[in-house]
């Protein structure tokens, strides 16, 4: 970590460096502002040469040419083997290309001109611990913190290197310094942390917290972060105290009872663990950004934990409680109440998230699936029309939009739609598969049977196995009598891949009935009756033709009868009754 920090300090001064010794190169004084301290001979045309080196140098540092601005360093440095800028600047180009030992012999020699000039010493620092040379580096910013007592970034360096050197408890005394100097603070806290613990010393660790509560305010962040530390030390009594000493502070804390919560949960004790995560709940202060997330993390035990569900639930309602006019919340208490089976009211909390901001397509998309699953077509048509306006790239909008268009019989504006849902793509076969199988479905019904066809082939295309086509399309083919052995393969399959579906058992039925295979047409469709078609007026039917054609009239009559008492859609069954004789 504090690697990281000693390279992103590197680079913010190397920039300064950059910037401040361009800024003096047209400077003759004694002293340039790069920070060497050599006179300047305007009239020494090698001096001059070195002048003119260094800014064309710099220009192409600036123009992002490293390679030849590195060249023109090197010949400043023919020209002018004390100008320690040349020497610097090169060094940041080959400490961007990782070239750390090049990059430190020439900051060696800009150390030798200029032994005082920070940036020069903090880069030079870098580069001697990053090769190991870790002594030298520690000398470079005990140097460094002597010159400028204030400088925050080379007191870090120090103790990063004392620690790298396995000097570990120097490291500790240095913190000390920059506590001493700049007050206590989380980052030098969770840095002496780390090193006590790596010297196995937790109650010093343990210590270095409390000093952070104490220089705090007792702010119940550190306190949290007392009770972690305990907890994942084995010290369980200990952080039960820190508990008790932040619900001394303030017991409606919303943080405080947020750790209790935590705590209680680790311990299995989840009561008492729900009650404060409620406590936290019920409190306005804590911001619903660290709620969301939390009550959240129930949705997938909600399936199959009772308690969590109920739990879910009671969070969700103090959510929406307290924070009334925040979409998410109405959205997250939408998928709760889903959950529990409670539709209605997650309809309820959905409409009113989209009220609050309508930017969420994922909302517009459980408003239009609950509509759909309430078969309230009509409200879905006009949803779907508004998530269109909305989002006109969502194929899922195009699609509600088709389907409840079949639905209401308006079946050229459900192709429409459909259509541009397939343009919009998808990399979901399946559901590209659905696509096209529903413009199957309202192009069969515009009575345009080979454009109906041709979506269920395109349907199985992407989805061999989708058994709602494979008995859609066989079962168009047998009424039309038309490729007869297709569909009976086609209905065969539907039933292998949703075994015991009654529907497709009847479909399968009927076209071995059209092939004159009556035995296993009546096997057929008395399963699908036995699965739950025994109230379908159309499978009905179908029974008696089959008892029919083998030679069971009464029993024709009979099921023909049933049919008719369910209101089956038939222009002969009336026919068929009356003269107990068959009407294909």
């Amino acid at each position: 970590m504090k690697l990281k920090w000693i390279i992103i300090s590197y680079v913010l001064v190397c920039l300064a460096v950059l910037n401040y010794s361009c800024s003096g190169i047209k400077n003759t004084s004694t002293t340039s502002k790069s920070g060497s301290s050599i006179p300047k001979d305007e009239h020494d045309p090698q001096k001059l040469k070195a002048e003119e080196k260094l800014i064309e140098a710099k220009k192409m540092d600036i123009l992002g040419d490293q390679q030849q601005a590195l060249n023109l360093y090197k010949e400043c440095i023919k020209f002018d083997p004390a100008n320690d800028a040349a020497f610097y600047n090169a060094a940041v180009i080959l400490f961007n290309q990782k070239q750390y030992p090049e990059a430190l012999a020439l900051m060696t020699q800009a150390i030798k001109i200029n032994p005082e000039n920070e940036w020069y010493l903090d880069l030079y620092g870098t580069l001697l611990g990053g090769t190991g040379y870790y002594k030298e580096a520690i000398r470079v910013y005990q140097q460094m913190t002597q010159q400028n007592p204030d400088n925050a970034d080379a007191w870090f360096n120090l103790a990063f290197f004392l620690d790298q050197n396995k000097q570990t408890e120097e490291a500790i005394n240095v913190f000390n310094q920059i506590e001493d100097l700049f007050g206590i603070n989380e980052e030098i806290t969770s840095e002496k942390v780390k090193l006590w613990m790596k010297e196995g010393k937790v109650d010093k660790a343990a210590a270095e917290l409390q000093k952070l509560i104490e220089a705090n305010g007792e702010d119940p962040r550190y306190y949290s972060r007392m009770v972690d530390f305990y907890m994942s030390n084995g010290m369980e009594d200990k952080a039960y105290e820190a508990l008790q000493q932040m619900i001394k502070i303030d017991s409606l804390n919303p943080r405080a009872n947020l750790v209790l919560a935590e705590y209680f949960r680790k311990k299995g004790e989840e009561e008492k663990s729900f009650e404060a995560l409620q406590k936290a709940f019920s409190s306005a202060d804590l911001d619903v950004n660290i709620k969301v997330p939390l009550l959240a993390s129930f949705l997938p035990l909600m399936q199959t934990d009772l308690k969590k569900k109920a739990e879910a639930v009671a969070l969700g309602q103090s959510l929406v409680t307290v924070h009334p006019n925040d979409a998410k919340v109405h959205a997250l208490y939408g998928d709760i109440l889903y959950q529990n089976d409670q539709a209605q009211e997650a309809l309820d909390q959905y409409k009113q998230s989209l009220s609050l901001d309508n930017s969420s397509f994922p909302v517009w998309q459980q408003v239009m699936f609950l509509y759909d699953r309430s078969r309230d077509y009509d409200s879905l048509l006009a949803v779907s029309n508004k998530a269109i306006e909305l989002f006109p790239d969502q194929n899922m909008a195009f699609y509600f939009n088709g389907y409840a268009n079949i639905q209401l019989k308006k079946y050229k504006n459900a192709v429409a739609s459909l259509g541009q849902a397939v343009a919009i793509g998808s990399e979901d076969k399946q559901f590209i598969s659905q696509l096209y199988s529903s413009m199957g479905d309202a192009y069969y019904n515009l009575k345009n049977n080979s454009a109906s066809d041709s979506c269920y082939d395109l349907a199985l295309m992407f989805d061999p196995q989708n058994a709602y086509v494979l008995n859609n399309y066989s079962y168009y083919l047998s009424l039309r009598g038309e490729k007869l052995e297709v569909a009976r393969k086609m209905a065969e399959q539907a039933t292998s891949v949703a075994p015991n579906t009654s529907a497709y058992e009847d479909t399968y039925g009927w076209v071995l009935y059209k092939l004159g295979n009556y035995e296993e047409a009546k096997n057929w469709i008395s399963k699908a009756i036995q699965n739950g078609a025994d109230e379908d007026g159309t499978v009905l039917e179908h029974y008696g033709d089959v008892l029919y054609r083998i030679g069971d009239v009464n029993g024709a009559v009979q099921y023909w009868m049933r049919a008719k008492e369910k209101n089956v859609e038939s222009l002969t069954i009336e026919k068929k009754i009356a003269e107990r004789k068959l009407y294909d």
